[in-house]
């Protein structure tokens, strides 16, 4: 296996090419340690690099970029290397790591196992990154992540450590994003989650939504409305497909959708991961819900790409949409998207019809006046494929309706025209 692996691996260095991927996201490249970044309107994965599948210590020579527009298609934008930086030439200490971008420049944050962080700087979210100090940004310690946060200020942050260096640390960068504005101070999480973490637990992630900041770790997170915490744990964001204290990951909005994106160990006693997403929900509550449902019915099939063949296709699932639109519901009960006014649209990209369908059949409820929702392709204006006229009801109900039939690979727009006041609810589509 380790001769098979180093041969795909050289494959795909020497081509250049797009690679298409499900989940794993690049399998046989042991992808580790992946954070995901947008910028310029496009997805790039900063990640490890497992050197190999025999490997029973971390043996880690490089960092490496990749980009994609679609979730789909990944390209191998470029390699970072220690030689770059103040490391060793030689070094295979090249653990987890993070970018962020500033005044036209972009900035490359990496471990140097646990001596400290470094930090590296570009004119392009590729590269190629060079040496911004020629030291430790800080140290000792590992694992940052950088956080841009959505006051006026746009004030940036750097959150690293691990439990059994005192905890996880925060610190204001400097406008330079090279240097400390302030001394670094522990962060304080209380509860059950964060005490009966192991010792060694690291390689936090931390965003904000709706005014709150989630810090995560493992499969665990917590929540607070300072950056600086206290945080209260909340509990797991979800269960299966490895998602356990190991989960080193990221979550990031692409589109008006929310993914969770982390790596997992092949084989117990070996240093070889890979690295896979889904889509990532919050419930009535606020909570994070990582949709391992989805894994469990399309684990290969990844996410950005759907067949109509599937026994239903959830709204919570989609690639895209337009406006306001939002996902209500739980982890128990499931999600619904609802909100849903006049001219707007929800996508579902790369939908593969293998063969012709000749009906669609829509869960859904509208409140308000009559409605339509259409289905096209293409593209919000595009071919017609059906039409469900829709009347208000007070509960969810199954629609049925004859569509075009069309056989081949096409993006699904649902458009839903609607009088002034009116919205719809979907739970979900199916094809027969």
């Amino acid at each position: 296996m380790k001769y098979k692996s180093f041969l795909l691996f050289i494959a795909y260095l020497l081509s250049g090419d797009l690679i298409s991927a499900q989940n794993p996201v690049v399998k046989d490249i042991g992808m580790s340690d992946p954070h995901v970044r947008i910028f310029n309107d496009t997805i790039y994965l900063y990640s490890g690099h497992d050197f190999s599948p025999d490997d029973k210590t971390w043996i880690m020579k490089d960092w490496r970029v990749f980009s994609s527009t679609d979730l789909v298609n990944w390209t191998h934008s470029s390699t970072i290397s220690p030689k770059d930086n103040y490391m060793n030439d030689n070094s295979t200490d090249c653990w987890a790591s993070d970018a962020a971008t500033r005044n036209g420049k972009y900035y490359f944050y990496f471990s140097d196992r646990k001596r400290g962080i470094g930090v590296m700087s570009s004119n392009s979210p590729k590269g190629k990154y060079t040496d911004a100090l020629g030291k430790p940004l800080v140290s000792p310690m590992h694992d940052p992540t950088i956080i841009i946060d959505d006051d006026k200020k746009k004030t940036p942050y750097i959150v690293y450590g691990d439990k059994s260096g005192g905890g996880f640390h925060i610190a204001r960068l400097s406008e330079s994003m090279i240097s400390l504005a302030e001394k670094p101070k522990p962060i304080i999480i209380n509860g059950k989650e964060w005490e009966n973490a192991p010792h060694w637990m690291d390689k936090n992630y931390i965003f904000k939504r709706n005014k709150k900041f989630y810090l995560s770790w493992g499969r665990e997170y917590a929540i607070s409305d300072s950056i600086y915490g206290p945080y209260t744990c909340v509990g797991a964001v979800g269960h299966g497909h490895n998602l356990d204290e190991f989960a080193h990951g990221s979550f990031f909005k692409w589109k008006g959708q929310f993914y969770h994106i982390w790596c997992y160990y092949i084989k117990q006693g070996f240093k070889y991961r890979e690295s896979i997403i889904t889509y990532c929900h919050f419930d009535d509550e606020g909570k994070i819900v990582t949709d391992t449902r989805f894994l469990d019915y399309h684990f290969s099939n990844g996410v950005g790409q759907y067949n109509a063949s599937w026994d239903k296709i959830e709204a919570e699932w989609y690639y895209e949409i337009s406006s306001e639109i939002k996902k209500r519901g739980n982890r128990e009960e499931g999600f619904v998207i609802t909100n849903i006014q006049n001219g707007d649209w929800i996508r579902f990209a790369n939908v593969t019809f293998g063969k012709e369908f000749k009906k669609c059949v829509l869960k859904a409820m509208m409140i308000g006046k009559k409605g339509s929702l259409e289905i096209r392709s293409g593209s919000p204006t595009g071919a017609a494929m059906g039409r469900f006229e829709l009347s208000p009801s007070e509960s969810l109900q199954q629609i049925e309706k004859s569509i075009k039939s069309f056989k081949g690979k096409t993006d699904i727009y649902l458009v839903f025209k609607g009088a002034k006041g009116s919205y719809l609810q979907i739970d979900w589509i199916k094809f027969k």
